[in-house]
């Protein structure tokens, strides 16, 4: 299994996810955190790029180790959900409730449904995401290796939104062994 291979695996279980609305790659720099009150007659694309919805999931590749039989790709992935400035819960009205709309509100709780997307996401890598018609998507595979060590840390940040959410600290293991026979070198 490839690089590239393992994060679609990751951004497939994510977009798949019924609640999490967003999927992100890249450094920090590229976190999208601008999210605008969106305008139906609006149709400036990049105004509709820069809207990020909630909740999101940001995946921030670290260090990698190479060994002579395995590779362990590292990453942070980040959990994130919007919350109102000053902490209180905001109660919407209860049949306007949509499954997808962000649920604002206090940091804690926003934080303990972060934490239960990262277990949510960890469980499909873990053992496969089953999808329609009975079709099963990131099937367990014997030679991937989630690692359940896995470091939580909670957050509160102000950028454009006020989010809160969970930062986890992935490490998957592929087992994968060099392999001279196949390098693409000529005869000699």
């Amino acid at each position: 299994m490839t690089y590239k291979e393992i994060v679609d695996k990751i951004e497939s279980i994510v977009r798949r996810h019924e609640i999490i609305r967003e999927f992100g790659y890249g450094t920090l720099s590229d976190l999208k955190t601008l999210n605008t009150e969106f305008n139906a007659l609006t149709v400036d694309s990049q105004y509709q790029e820069s809207l990020t919805l909630y909740p999101y999931v940001f995946l921030n590749p670290t260090q990698s180790t190479r060994t002579s039989q395995a590779i362990t790709y590292r990453f942070n992935m980040i959990v994130m959900d919007t919350v109102l400035d000053n902490g209180l819960e905001l109660r919407p009205n209860p049949q306007d409730i949509d499954q997808k709309d962000p649920p604002y509100g206090q940091v804690l709780q926003v934080q303990s449904d972060c934490q239960q997307y990262i277990d949510d996401i960890i469980a499909g890598l873990r053992f496969g995401v089953t999808g329609t018609g009975g079709t099963t998507d990131g099937r367990y595979d014997p030679l991937v290796d989630v690692q359940l060590t896995i470091n939580l840390t909670p957050f509160r940040e102000r950028f454009q939104d006020t989010v809160a959410g969970m930062t986890a600290s992935l490490e998957i293991m592929i087992a994968q062994p060099i392999n001279k026979c196949i390098a693409p070198y000529p005869e000699q």
